[in-house]
């Protein structure tokens, strides 16, 4: 049997434990498909997804809830917009339009017949060049400074897998930038 040496011990303990249980009962909460909780996994991953929650009332006055999400499917993006200007004679114009385009991740470079030209992929090769050597510049300079951020105590590992991984990709990004403006594509 378990004997506590004072109140706190044992109020500790039940604390920890009803702490430990309720975030328990919220992750099989989140984890269940069928219950009335949104599914994790179907929240919106990419910049073409979105997601519209409505409340209305009921013609009982109970609050009714509904949740809608557009998992880029179908592959379309849409986009309106309202606008009003004024107009010379003192009135206002009303302008309502809307688009529907197919969305795109990466906008690539179309030539003649819907086929890339050489200098396009040239230029496609000579930015990927660049951004594998901006990488590497990125690990050889990182490797210097990750052992001093990781010297910090509790949140150092983390904070220099973070500097690590972010360093790779700005500089990634920038030298291919640089590496495209410099052979002018």
């Amino acid at each position: 049997m378990i004997q506590f040496k004072s109140f706190n011990g044992l109020t500790s303990l039940v604390l920890g434990g009803g702490l430990i249980a309720t975030n328990f009962m919220s992750l099989n909460l989140l984890a269940r498909k069928d219950s009335g909780i949104p599914d994790i996994a179907k929240l919106s991953s990419t910049p073409y997804s979105s997601i519209q929650i409505r409340s209305e009332t009921g013609a009982d006055g109970a609050e009714e809830w509904s949740f809608a999400s557009r998992q880029h499917d179908p592959k379309t993006m849409l986009s309106y917009t309202d606008s009003e200007k004024p107009t010379f004679n003192g009135g206002i114009k009303r302008t309502h339009t809307h688009k529907e385009s197919v969305a795109q991740f990466i906008t690539y470079p179309q030539g003649s017949d819907g086929k890339l030209t050489e200098d396009q992929i040239a230029c496609i090769e000579k930015m990927a060049q660049g951004k594998s050597n901006g990488m590497m510049i990125a690990d050889a300079t990182s490797v210097q400074v990750t052992p001093a951020i990781a010297s910090v105590p509790i949140v150092g590992p983390v904070l220099a897998g973070i500097f690590f991984g972010q360093a790779r990709k700005q500089v990634g990004s920038l030298a291919s930038e640089a590496a495209g403006q410099w052979n002018d594509c």
